[in-house]
């Protein structure tokens, strides 16, 4: 976890590294399509999915905690 962690420091601060990862992707996405073109559609579509669920969640407040009550008097 820690790593992880360092990692999106490191992303979030440092320019050289975001966009080292930009090209990282994009190379591992003309990869993926060179394989099989139906895994890249298949990516894209979970991709699209998941941004929309995202979405819904945040405008419609779905899969929020319910606020627990501790006051006991």
């Amino acid at each position: 976890m820690k790593l992880a962690v360092s990692l999106w420091r490191l992303f979030q601060k440092d320019r050289l590294f975001r966009w080292a990862t930009y090209a990282a992707v994009v190379v591992l996405w003309f990869a993926i399509a060179w394989a099989d073109v139906r895994l890249l559609v298949g990516f894209v579509f979970v991709g699209l999915g998941y941004w929309w669920l995202r979405r819904q969640r945040a405008k419609h407040g779905w899969l929020t905690e319910p606020e627990v009550d501790i006051d006991l008097l």
